[in-house]
Parts: C-alpha cells; structure tokens; sequence
C-alpha cells in the first residue's frame, strides 16, 4: 500500500513526524489486508550529504512500527533528488542509511528511485553504478526501479536494455490510465517485465476524476460525489479484474489517504494527487476501500457496488456519450427493482452517432468467452431506438465490432428485460457495455444491468 499520513504528504512525514498517526494508519493498512507498506525516503529531508541523527532514529522507528502492525516495508530511496553527478555521496549516503538493516528481514523491496527517465543519460549512468552498490549493502533483498504510467510498459523494456546486466529483480511499472485499458496494458507489462516478477507498484484514480473512469465524458450525476466515489471504486474494480486475467499480483493502489489542506509541501502540490485516497482525508472509508480489501484477500466477486455498498446505485457510475444530443441524466426516484436508473429524453442521431450511457464493464474481454447481458428498461412516448449493446476494441483502441440487444417496444412500455448473448471476438482485449437511446423523442429509463461471463 502506498502511503503518507494524511495531514502530513511526501517530505513533511518526516519533517513533521508523528509516531501515534503512523502506528494507527498501519493498523489501517494491515486490517485491508495488506501485507507490505511503501516507505519514501527524501536525501534533502533527511541531511545530506550526511543523515542526521534525529532522520535516522525517526527512519528506524518507522520500521519498527510496520513491523508491530504485521506489515513489510517497500522502501523508496532518492525521491526529489537528481544529484546524479553525486556518485560517490550518494553511495555513502545510502550505505549510511541501510547498513543497520543488511540482515533485516523488515525491508522487502527496495526501489531505488521512484518513476526514472530510461532516456536520461546521466539517471541511467548513476542507476548503473549505485545498483551495484546497493545489492552489496543488501544482499538478500529484492531491488527494483519503477518507470511511470506515461513511461509504461515500453519505457520499461527501453529501462531494462539500458541497464543490462545490472542487479534488478523486480519489473515495477505504475498505471494510471483508463479503465478500458487495463487489461490490454498487463499482458503488454508482463511482456516488458520478461523473465522479472511484474509487480504495479503504483494504480490511482481521483475521486475529482470521476467522469473519466471509462476513459471520457462526465459520470451520470455530473459532480455528485457520490457518483465521483463510485466510479473511482469501478475503477479499481476493472483494474483489479485485469490483474487477475493477466495473471499479474495484485497491484498496490495509491494512496490510503485523501491529504488534508495544507499537508503537502509546495513541490508535491503541482502533482494534483490530494484526492486518490481510499479514505477520506477525514478517516472516513470510500466505496474503493471495500474494493482494495476484497482484492487483497484474494476475492474474485468485488463487483456489485449496489449490493455490497449499503444499497449504492451502481448506475451512478455510468459515463453519458454525446450528453448534448439530449437530456442525459442519473433519475434517484425511478428504478427496477428499487429506485435509481439512468435516464435519456429527446435524443437526436448525428453524424458523431447516438447519445447513450456507458461502462467498462469488469471482466475484461478475452476471445471465446461467451457474454450474456441484461438490463431492465421502459420508456414514455418511444418512438426510435432504445437497445443495450457491447462494443468491442482490440489493443490499440481500435473498435472491431459489436452486438445489440433487441430494441424496447415503441409507445409506453413498462419495465422490459432486453437482453443479448454473444462472444467475444478474435484480438477483442476490451469492451464498452452501452445503454443507447437513439432517436427517441420521449424518455427511457434503463436499470438493473447484469453481466454473466462463462469461458
């Protein structure tokens, strides 16, 4: 789990370090299920060229802390540094720091540097010369280097070339891309990661992103924060999914907390990552951290939001297309079985195509598996094209095809299963299951989707 208090971010952990936050927030972590926290340390916080003593105590008692709540260290060195021409300092300094710990079974993972450039010269060279380094001090503990999502899977594999032959025994790529996405994205990260255990050491999605958990548009709630929580859980339910399919570990999300006004220090404030928390920056749990607890014990059935969130429409969740080619809107009174729907008046047909309501379902698309969907609609004055449908992309984004349900009856039909059954095509890696009105002057309402996929 990555991690910062939530009133202290990035560097003020140390700066203004409180060992009583710490110890409650890893008895946090530990009852998600996790088994190892992600500690940061900063050279320019913690004295440099020589570590203060009062860094050091507080670096040890930190350790000790994860240790009592049950919880491995991934420890991140040289974060906000970029001294590369500083190679002996450097050396010495995280020989300083990590001696104490060379038999020290408490530090899994060591990255010696967050989210590197592969095509920076003088990062590469330093990484060449203080890998070395660091396996001597820590013999017996995996060593990683991550690359960021924008870097991804082939940033890794550019990476790996450049340091061929240096100690690295974990590939550590970060994802924070659409939903759509993911599944596609771990099989082409497990392709980078080659003979090394992939491990996503980074998976985020912010709550003020809501609208965009599909990859576009706004949610059907617009800025309710109820829906902004839900797509964020949807979110991390998809990814979690991919994961699985891909036969990837499971990743480890950023971060435990929203941050509180003012807990970050001026650098980390242009990184707009206040509201990625599992929690509130209050304490108070989000719908994505029942999500992050069922992925962590191995859960396979984490996707009913509705059912399993103290009753939460997970129609919320769902993203309008083309909102402006009619009245697009999420309807809290009007539902089936129990109140709350998505709802679609006086849609219009352009050349951009036909306004609709749309998910990236969780279960990724994998050829032959055999998809059966149903969703429950009725309409007032129907007189186009009311219909379900999933579409089907390949691993470029490109659309290949899809299937439709059967259309609702015209006129005032009162709640109507539609349902279709197809399966998943050839080079298929992700769908869109889409609720579309197209040409209808009236009003139709859609609720209740289900989703069965069998091999």
């Amino acid at each position: 789990m990555n991690y910062y208090p939530a009133a202290d971010g990035w560097s003020k952990m140390w700066t203004d370090w409180n060992p009583a936050v710490l110890k409650k927030d890893f008895a946090l972590i530990r009852s998600l299920g996790a088994n190892t926290v992600r500690i940061t340390v900063f050279p320019y916080t913690f004295g440099w060229p020589d570590i203060s003593a009062r860094m050091a105590a507080r670096f040890a008692e930190t350790l000790k802390l994860a240790a009592s709540a049950g919880l491995g260290v991934q420890l991140t060195l040289f974060d906000w540094w970029d001294a590369f021409h500083h190679l002996g300092q450097s050396q010495a300094w995280m020989k300083t720091l990590l001696r104490p710990y060379a038999s020290d079974p408490e530090i899994q993972l060591v990255e010696i540097k967050n989210e590197v450039t592969p095509s920076d010269p003088d990062e590469v060279a330093w990484l060449r010369a203080v890998l070395p380094t660091l396996r001597a001090v820590l013999p017996r503990t995996p060593t990683t280097v991550s690359v960021s999502s924008s870097e991804g899977p082939r940033g890794f594999v550019q990476l790996r070339q450049e340091l061929a032959g240096a100690p690295i025994d974990v590939a550590d790529i970060h994802f924070y891309g659409g939903a759509g996405a993911a599944y596609s994205w771990m099989l082409a990260a497990k392709r980078a990661a080659g003979s090394l255990p992939l491990f996503v050491g980074e998976i985020g999605f912010p709550v003020s992103n809501g609208s965009n958990a599909s990859g576009g548009g706004s949610n059907a709630s617009g800025e309710s924060p109820e829906a902004a929580d839900l797509a964020q859980a949807h979110w991390f339910s998809v990814v979690f999914a991919a994961a699985r399919a891909a036969g990837v570990a499971t990743p480890a999300p950023w971060t435990l907390y929203d941050f509180q006004p003012g807990s970050l220090p001026q650098r980390a404030q242009s990184h707009n990552a206040s509201d990625f928390g599992l929690y509130s920056a209050t304490g108070q749990a989000l719908p994505s951290a029942w999500i992050v607890r069922q992925a962590f014990g191995g859960g396979n059935n984490i996707l009913n939001l509705s059912l399993s969130l103290g009753g939460r429409n997970d129609m919320l969740a769902w993203t309008p297309y083309l909102p402006t080619q009619g009245t697009l809107a999420y309807d809290p009174d009007v539902g089936y079985p129990r109140a709350g729907s998505v709802r679609l008046s006086g849609t219009r047909l352009t050349r951009a195509g036909a306004p609709s309501f749309y998910q990236v379902p969780a279960d990724p698309a994998i050829p032959g598996q055999l998809w059966n969907v149903s969703v429950w609609a009725k309409g007032i004055k129907v007189n186009g094209t009311a219909q379900a449908a999933l579409s089907w992309f390949d691993s470029t984004g490109s659309y290949i095809g899809g299937t439709s349900s059967k259309a609702l009856p015209h006129g005032n039909p009162q709640w109507t299963q539609l349902a279709l059954q197809t399966r998943v095509p050839p080079n298929a890696t992700s769908v869109l299951v889409s609720l579309a009105s197209i040409g209808v002057a009236g009003t139709v309402w859609f609720a209740d989707v289900h989703i069965e996929v069998t091999p």
